[in-house]
């Protein structure tokens, strides 16, 4: 019997679709959805939000007294040590996607009116 189908443009063997859990957070979980007969899986949601506040963190606690001494900005780590939420997610889908040969589709929840066209294009670019 043929249960193929079509879903978002994408051509899957069933309809049964993982979607956004817990459970997308490591990729032997996924692979373990995979060959339960899973046909794609939808990744837990990055949110715009949530990125937003962690770079303005990160910005904070950066400059925060770094006028106070001259030595006081050697005290933190470079910038490039730091992985922000969507390094992660991208990193992450993108070992999803050499990982199992089911679509991977993301998932993220934008609350500016243009500022998440960014990250969806970071999503894209990472293999969703």
């Amino acid at each position: 019997m043929d249960l193929s189908t079509t879903y978002m443009g994408l051509k899957l063997k069933n309809p049964v679709v993982a979607s956004a859990s817990p459970l997308s957070q490591s990729v032997d979980s996924v692979k373990a959805m995979e060959d339960a007969g899973a046909s794609a899986v939808v990744v837990y949601s990055l949110f715009e939000e949530q990125i937003t506040h962690e770079a303005g963190e990160l910005d904070h606690y950066l400059t925060y007294h770094s006028e106070s001494n001259a030595e006081a900005s050697s005290y933190f780590p470079e910038p490039e040590q730091f992985h922000l939420t969507p390094y992660q997610y991208l990193d992450h889908i993108a070992n999803l996607k050499k990982s199992v040969k089911i679509p991977v589709i993301g998932s993220l929840n934008g609350v500016s009116a243009g500022g998440w066209v960014k990250y969806a294009q970071n999503i894209e670019q990472a293999g969703a």
